[in-house]
């Protein structure tokens, strides 16, 4: 199963291609917002994927005016894929950390790059590598791990349909 895993943002979002099969990424980055939005305009881009996953916002009180945002960037982005017929998901980040089995207090976001990098060999020497010796997560950085973990986490069968 071919997914794209993508963390959105006011201005950036994280994205990233993953297989399923190969526990491959084929691509990551970081990008312009609005660059991602036109990708969905170019279908030939996304004609082998099989869903597209997004980490889905949630407010626990007062949301500010960066979440709400970013709430908005998450339905432009599910619209966009879905007027280009490509299967949607989302997830809000409690789903993600539960399908990762992450648990603990600390930051979140290193506490998913630890268990990502688990699930893919156990040590970043291993996932990550280096430019000579590139592991399966070598072009993962900033917010394109957490779209990373969306992605698998969308296509875990520990995630319950909401």
């Amino acid at each position: 199963m071919k997914v794209l895993g993508i963390d959105p943002g006011p201005e950036k979002c994280g994205w990233c291609i993953y297989h399923t099969t190969t526990q491959q990424v084929e691509q990551a980055a970081v990008m312009p917002t609005q660059d991602v939005l036109d990708w969905f305009k170019l279908p030939h881009r996304f004609l082998l994927l099989d869903v597209v996953a997004i980490e889905r916002v949630q407010s626990y009180g007062i949301a500010g005016a960066s979440l709400l945002r970013t709430a908005e960037v998450c339905g432009r982005i599910w619209q966009a894929a879905d007027q280009a017929g490509l299967p949607v998901r989302l997830l809000y980040r409690r789903q993600v950390l539960q399908a990762l089995d992450v648990t603990g207090q600390g930051n979140r976001d290193s506490l998913v790059r630890q268990r990502l990098i688990e699930l893919h060999g156990g040590s970043r020497q291993t996932a990550v590598g280096v430019k000579s010796n590139q592991g399966p997560l070598y072009t993962v950085k900033s917010h394109a791990w957490q779209a990373l973990a969306v992605g698998i986490a969308a296509t875990s069968s520990l995630v319950d349909a909401e």
